[in-house]
């Protein structure tokens, strides 16, 4: 029995399909037969040498993966057959923030990151070197939506989460409050249903776009207005629109940015208000800096915060709320593992609506 594998073999260029054995569990781990890859901007980011100083020639990309268990050592909580969802972002597994699942943090900045520096989920099968990075996947759950979770969806649900304390407390001495979430691709997607299901009842959410297909897919996810921000939207008129769509408050209480761009990043910290926190999560400004005027950031008492995915206690909570029903994932498109490179394209170009997913 062999694997196929889309091998990385030069930034920028196709992937090498190769045929390879199916490798056996590590001691303490699993084998995933992989049945769906999510397509990331990660990927994309990796495939063109970005994190060239962690992503080595001859890895398998993919780091969005669901499967069935195949092969497993004893003693663990799964058993072969099992449907599972892969938290690719391992760590030592040991030190004090690895036991309890915070491995994004680990302490001796060990990374077993699948499809990063290790082999990930565009190969049928993918070797797991921790079985307490396999998360179940429940019946109610469709194995294409269970992919997603582990980075976009987990990264949407994280940056909610982050700004969850400071939306209460605006709820608490404004009515007319509301939230900002910028780029309606993926992650904006997951990002308005989570601030719907996560945030005070009667917080508005308002989804900003450079494209109107995008926004109208926000609307349809249930954010309550949109904003065009198009390359012939200046920023004074841009500025001037996303306040007036803030209603009394005149600002934002909270803003995520799932673009993060120099453009997006300063035009935030423009309508933020007094207090209010601004999540930083997209990576599309790669090698760029964004400026923000001291003075008026300490006396505007703004807030900031990243966000690199989330915990694995995190992820156990999302799956959760997913098998509840009441979290539609993005549009969801199919694709075989040999046109992984094409997706991509599409990618980068911002053809693909939603999320792309390779099905093995």
């Amino acid at each position: 029995m062999a694997r196929r594998s889309m091998r990385l073999v030069e930034y920028g260029k196709p992937f090498q399909l190769l045929k390879e054995e199916v490798p056996a569990a590590p001691k303490g781990g699993a084998v995933v037969k992989t049945e769906y890859a999510g397509v990331c901007h990660s990927d994309l980011h990796s495939l063109e040498g970005d994190f060239r100083t962690l992503v080595p020639m001859q890895t398998v990309l993919g780091h969005e993966i669901a499967g069935t268990v195949h092969d497993i050592g004893p003693g663990a909580d799964f058993k072969v057959g099992d449907r599972v969802a892969v938290y690719w972002h391992g760590g030592c597994g040991a030190c004090s923030r690895c036991e309890v699942g915070e491995t994004t943090a680990c302490l001796k900045d060990v990374k077993h990151w699948a499809g990063i520096n290790e082999d990930g989920g565009f190969s049928d099968y993918v070797i797991i070197p921790d079985v307490r990075l396999l998360v179940k996947v429940p019946d109610t759950v469709t194995m294409d939506t269970a992919c997603l979770l582990p980075c976009s969806g987990l990264t949407a649900y994280n940056a909610v989460c982050k700004m969850v304390p400071t939306v209460q407390d605006f709820a608490k001495h404004n009515a007319d409050c509301a939230v900002l979430l910028v780029g309606a691709g993926g992650l904006g997607l997951w990002g308005v249903q989570f601030a719907k299901q996560l945030l005070p009842a009667g917080v508005r959410v308002i989804s900003a776009d450079v494209d109107n297909e995008k926004l109208a897919a926000a609307k349809e996810a249930g954010c309550d207005d949109v904003l065009l921000w198009s390359k012939d939207v200046d920023d004074d008129t841009a500025v001037a629109a996303a306040k007036k769509a803030c209603g009394s408050l005149g600002a934002f209480a909270a803003a995520i940015d799932f673009v993060n761009v120099p453009s997006t990043f300063e035009r935030v910290e423009k309508i933020l208000a007094p207090g209010g926190m601004h999540v930083l999560v997209g990576l599309l400004g790669v090698g760029a800096a964004g400026s923000v005027p001291l003075m008026m950031y300490v006396l505007g008492r703004h807030q900031m915060g990243a966000v690199l995915m989330g915990s694995l206690p995190q992820m156990k909570e999302l799956m959760a709320l997913m098998a509840q029903g009441k979290v539609k994932p993005p549009p969801i498109s199919h694709h075989p593992l040999e046109n992984v490179f094409d997706v991509m394209q599409d990618l980068k170009a911002g053809k693909v609506k939603g999320r792309a997913v390779i099905k093995l």
